[in-house]
């Protein structure tokens, strides 16, 4: 059968499967592609998948920057970002010191491992949040402020990692930064103008900006893609939220076609017959590791600063999925990283998300602490 037509099946396939178990299908989409890739040589290789995976990845970080409400963070400030820190510091710092002094990697690839496995996924600590009622209560907008700065400053310490200052840095941010300050007027103007146009001009603005920033970047070098797409989201989400059906069109696209290819493609290029005993070793230890810090310095800030839901917190923070992926794809890309450590990558994501996702799915308020 042709290559084409088994990913088209598997990504109808996954969905159907996510939906009916009640698990993430992104998580589903990752498994499929490792059996994919595990099965089918060089099926990653698949042009068409390449390409919408990459704009899936531009997609997510997108719409990532989307998520970061900056008046939320006004007003629980001082506990999320405490929290936010610890709980991207503590498993960063673990893993960096193991993987540098132990496992002997450079610092740059351990600097890399480190960041992809010590994020937090806030779309799915969203849907958590959202599933128990507490978004509108003030605890429910301290953990998503706290999920937001750990995006912030996982995204910050990709760009420091992967930037080169040189004159390819200079000419994205002469670029850059009129853009910054311009977009949302322009955008402003342009939803207000063809709002509801047959066409979707608006929808296309988005895209190609999207698009053509990226290209730009990547042409020119100095910052990584991600982090402009990442960083435009931000800009322009004031914008978008007012026109929520451009919103919901945009997701739609995203998690509808893009997102799910992009899990696929990252799940193909997991090569398990890398895995040898050693490698096999690294896993075993990094997901404890990953898992056990993240889980220790998420629940004690949140004992410190809010006084109860530790547990909860603890697990809750241990979703980690586009972000990590999205890490470790670049660092796969940009050579930092081998093949090898790309899949110990994934499969400390994958393999850590199991652990919120059996034990709070059911009984979320069991786990909170007794004076929550």
């Amino acid at each position: 059968m042709n290559p084409s037509i088994i990913v088209a099946l598997v990504l109808v396939a996954t969905a159907g499967v996510a939906l009916e178990i009640g698990f993430s299908s992104a998580i589903a989409e990752i498994l499929a592609g490792i059996a994919l890739g595990f099965f089918f040589e060089d099926i990653d290789s698949l042009e068409w998948v390449r390409f919408l995976g990459n704009l899936g990845l531009l997609g997510l970080m997108f719409l990532a920057g989307f998520e970061v409400d900056i008046n939320r963070l006004r007003k629980t400030w001082r506990a999320s970002t405490g929290i936010g820190i610890a709980s991207l510091s503590v498993p960063m710092s673990g893993i960096f010191l193991v993987c540098h002094f132990v496992f002997g990697l450079p610092a740059q690839a351990a600097t890399l491992m480190a960041i992809g496995m010590s994020t937090t996924s806030l779309a799915l600590v969203y849907h958590a949040l959202k599933e128990r009622g507490d978004l509108r209560e003030d605890f429910g907008q301290t953990v998503l402020g706290a999920a937001t700065v750990v995006d912030v400053l996982s995204m910050f310490a990709l760009a420091l990692l992967l930037g080169e200052v040189g004159s390819g840095t200079l000419i994205v941010l002469l670029v850059l930064i009129p853009t910054i300050f311009g977009l949302p007027r322009i955008g402003a103007w342009i939803f207000r103008r063809y709002k509801g146009s047959i066409v979707e001009l608006e929808l296309r603005f988005l895209m190609v900006l999207l698009i053509a920033m990226g290209f730009m970047t990547e042409q020119v070098g100095g910052i990584h893609p991600a982090v402009i797409a990442f960083a435009i989201g931000l800009i322009m989400a004031e914008v978008v939220e007012k026109h929520g059906e451009v919103e919901e069109k945009l997701r739609a696209i995203v998690f509808g076609l893009l997102a799910p290819v992009f899990f696929l493609h990252a799940g193909m290029r997991v090569d398990l017959t890398l895995m040898t005993s050693d490698l096999l070793l690294q896993f075993a230890t990094l997901l404890v590791l990953a898992v056990g810090l993240k889980f220790t310095g998420t629940a004690l800030a949140a004992r410190w600063l809010i006084g109860h839901s530790a547990v909860y917190m603890g697990m809750l923070f241990n979703y980690r999925l586009a972000f990590g992926i999205a890490t470790a794809t670049v660092g796969l890309r940009s050579g930092i990283i081998t093949e090898a450590q790309y899949s110990i990558i994934l499969l400390v994501i994958v393999c850590s998300a199991f652990l919120p996702a059996l034990f709070l799915h059911d009984k979320p308020n069991e786990l909170d602490d007794p004076e929550a």
